[in-house]
């Protein structure tokens, strides 16, 4: 059964948000970083201090002991979940996300209810655990998806949203924000009857959980057992999957010819809908001195029906992470590659169906394999360890 808990959340005392919200620290690149820091408020002094070493770590636990002693963040007496409706644009379309934030069991007892999807790396692991061994704090939620074929979930959540909202906010990316606290017991009690018989399936923060369990096994510190999490249900309209493209800095033409039958393409949308369109669950899209839809000679004991599958482990296999890439955007992997002088390989499109079916057949897929869409952001709620 999922582990899902209420918290004592530390928030912004300012009911506006607009000037505190930032992505998750591993899409913050440093032109952004520094647009974020001209904001002296915002979340991104805790999420990707300024500094370099363990200087870099304990400029973070600096801020919070600043803002949380001058009134900037103030932690409410009472835990709750907090439930969070995000209104964004997509494909021209506005659409509305709901979920809400809740602490969830990192202990290895209650990872049996959890399956991941894809693998981590050392590096942004060793960054994440260093952070939260010297900050104590959850900056930011992993991301989780349960299915709620009843609607008792998405009930629950609609119902909170009945109340005036305790926070509401704008991020850099446009995403309109609301937040409400909810702490009646019997409200309380119907989200995690809802919820408690689903496993939960990490849509984002794999490196985030698995730090977290580690840090647990570690140091057995009170709190450590859980990590701040937001749970969106599978059949929530606002929920979006996007295939995450490669951007590769040298050539893979010759490779793609000799593991694929390549067809030509006049433009970058005319290869985008082919793609999205053919039937072969492995076939790619290579642009690299036109526009080129792979499809595999063979599936290459792939298993999970996702072409990152086949993309990591044959187009790109031996090439190292550094040499790569990602983006969700195709038009922006196209510019990279041109200006790289490399190839962008782009992903066929996915639902989150299937990406809970791979993750049951095969296990983990390669990193950055999915882009649940709009990242859920930092500075809505913090979870400290302490209790």
């Amino acid at each position: 059964m999922a582990d899902v808990r209420p918290f004592r959340g530390v928030r912004y005392v300012a009911a506006s948000l607009d000037e505190a919200l930032c992505p998750p620290y591993d899409v913050i690149g440093p032109e952004l970083a520094g647009e974020l820091r001209r904001r002296p408020r915002n979340a991104v002094f805790l999420e990707l201090p300024k500094g370099e070493g363990a200087a870099r770590y304990a400029n973070a636990k600096s801020v919070w002991r600043k803002w949380t002693s001058d009134g900037t963040l103030r932690r409410d007496e009472a835990a709750a979940f907090y439930v969070v409706e995000e209104t964004y644009r997509l494909g021209g379309r506005a659409r509305v996300r709901r979920g809400f934030l809740a602490a969830l069991g990192a202990t290895p007892r209650a990872a049996r209810a959890i399956i991941p999807h894809e693998r981590t790396l050392a590096k942004p692991k060793a960054d994440r655990l260093r952070m939260i061994d010297t900050l104590r704090v959850n900056t930011s939620p992993i991301f989780g998806v349960f299915a709620d074929p009843s609607g008792a979930a998405r009930r629950a959540l609609a119902a909170a949203t009945r109340a005036k909202p305790v926070a509401r906010g704008r991020s850099h990316a446009g995403v309109k924000y609301r937040v409400w606290r909810v702490d009646e017991p019997k409200a309380v009690a119907a989200i995690r009857r809802a919820l408690a018989p689903r496993p939960v399936l990490i849509a984002d923060g794999h490196h985030r959980y698995s730090v977290s369990r580690d840090h647990h096994l570690k140091t057995r510190l009170p709190g450590s057992d859980a990590v701040l999490c937001y749970f969106v249900p599978d059949e929530d309209a606002g929920l979006v999957v996007l295939p995450t493209h490669r951007i590769a800095a040298k050539s893979l033409r010759a490779r793609a010819e000799s593991l694929a039958t390549l067809e030509r393409f006049g433009s970058l949308p005319a290869l985008e809908k082919a793609l999205a369109r053919s039937k072969n669950p492995y076939a790619f899209g290579l642009i690299e001195d036109g526009y080129l839809l792979g499809t595999p000679k063979s599936p290459g004991g792939c298993r999970s029906g996702l072409s990152v599958e086949w993309i990591g482990g044959r187009l790109l296999d031996g090439i190292g992470p550094d040499e790569l890439s990602y983006t969700p955007d195709a038009a922006l992997a196209l510019k990279k590659a041109k200006a790289l002088r490399g190839a962008a390989v782009l992903v066929k499109p996915f639902t989150v169906a299937q990406v809970r079916a791979a993750a049951r057949k095969v296990g983990l897929l390669p990193q950055k394999s999915t882009y649940f869409f709009p990242k859920i952001a930092t500075g809505l709620v913090f979870r400290p360890l302490a209790p």
